[in-house]
């Protein structure tokens, strides 16, 4: 598949560059992408180099050759530096971290699937990543057939035009938020990578409080002492039945229960953090979390996942049900999200100024179908715009 690049910015062609890389569909080995197209192994390195950076000035299109588990990084004004690790795996740039050698180099990325399914057929899945912070006002566009109905479908996905610049402003206008853009840098980091920087050392101060839900936090906690908080989990495999789960607090736990499927334990949620909700982070749950891959463990990641997508969303004290499926009631309220004046203020504002409001702003932000992510059969080519501010 062809990849275009469009520049839309004040910056010379010569000044863009993009790294693709992943790891190959058949044989499991990290790869990139060559300027020709091709999938080469990557090789370890022991310092940042700019091996698998590609300039889109040779361009503008270039083959993408299949990848599992893909990373399509772009910059502007410099190649991103990589170190390649012993297995072969790159290093990603850190945003919010001074040292790190790509940290005054403009840069994003997209997160994405190319791999075969059999005979011609191949299936791409492609979204724009704001989960960590947001530097670039980047759109992508992409055509083929839906996978299920197997209808045409055409995207595009991505930022407004000026909408990076009305994003930073929202940002410098709200005083809990202001401090996530680092400096002399257009780069905002997302709440829970700023908490998660600071607690690790990385930056010297905190950008914003890592108590931030805490008082919301409480409030839920509160409200579901004397109510439930109904939860409708997906059906099992082989049926059509939809599993549904009830809650309430009970000495400061959040427990759920089910008796549509009986042999299924309680799951048992402690007083989460701000970060454990900013980064889909599931510490908090303390029994019922279930074996990976274990049935129990899909009913809690999907109360998990739906959880902090209503905090994230300041849906928690407007609702009573919940439900994992995009065609519920809550989904459907798109107008009631962020209404709270303490809600995570960073998705609110890139879903304010992205096209059809659709983006991937948190972990769990998929939840409703709200985020940028595209699943298309048989791509017919892909368009990538630099947009200028």
């Amino acid at each position: 598949m062809q990849v275009t690049f469009v520049n839309d910015t004040h910056a010379p062609v010569t000044d863009l560059w993009f790294t693709y890389y992943g790891l190959d569909p058949v044989t499991g080995v990290p790869c990139h992408a060559d300027a020709t197209g091709k999938a080469v192994p990557n090789v370890p390195s022991a310092k940042p180099s700019t091996a698998l950076a590609i300039s889109i000035a040779s361009g503008p299109s270039f083959g993408l050759p299949l990848l599992n588990a893909a990373r399509l990084y772009v910059s502007v004004g410099a190649p991103l530096l990589f170190t390649v690790d012993p297995a072969g795996n790159p290093i990603p740039p850190q945003s919010a971290n001074p040292s790190d050698p790509n940290y005054k180099t403009p840069w994003d990325f997209f997160e994405g699937t190319y791999i075969p399914l059999g005979g011609t057929d191949t299936l791409f899945n492609w979204n724009l990543s704001n989960v960590q912070s947001a530097n670039l006002p980047l759109a992508f566009h992409v055509a083929g057939t839906e996978p299920s109905s197997k209808k045409p479908v055409d995207y595009t996905r991505g930022w407004l035009s000026g909408g990076y610049t009305k994003f930073l402003s929202a940002i410098h206008a709200n005083p809990d938020f202001k401090n996530l853009e680092l400096p002399d840098s257009q780069r905002v980091l997302a709440p829970g990578t700023a908490i998660t920087a600071f607690e690790q050392h990385v930056t010297s101060e905190p950008l914003i409080s890592e108590d931030y839900l805490k008082a919301y936090i409480a409030a839920v906690w509160k409200k579901f002492e004397t109510v439930d908080l109904t939860f409708v989990g997906d059906p099992p495999e082989g049926s059509s039945k939809f599993v549904t789960w009830s809650g309430r607090v009970m000495d400061e736990v959040f427990i759920f229960t089910t008796d549509d499927l009986p042999e299924l334990l309680p799951i048992v949620l402690d007083v989460p953090s701000t970060v454990a909700l900013f980064e889909n982070n599931f510490d908090f749950c303390v029994n019922g979390k279930g074996k990976p891959g274990s049935l129990q463990a899909n009913y809690a990641n999907q109360l998990f996942g739906t959880l902090c997508a209503a905090f994230n969303r300041s849906m928690m004290l407007t609702t009573t049900t919940l439900a994992n499926s995009s065609t519920c009631a809550w989904c459907k309220d798109v107008a009631g999200f962020y209404q709270d004046p303490t809600t995570n203020h960073y998705s609110q504002a890139i879903h304010a100024n992205t096209i059809e409001g659709l983006a991937y702003a948190f972990q769990s932000d998929d939840h409703c179908d709200v985020s940028s992510f595209v699943s298309v059969l048989n791509p017919t080519g892909l368009t990538i715009t630099f947009g200028g501010l």
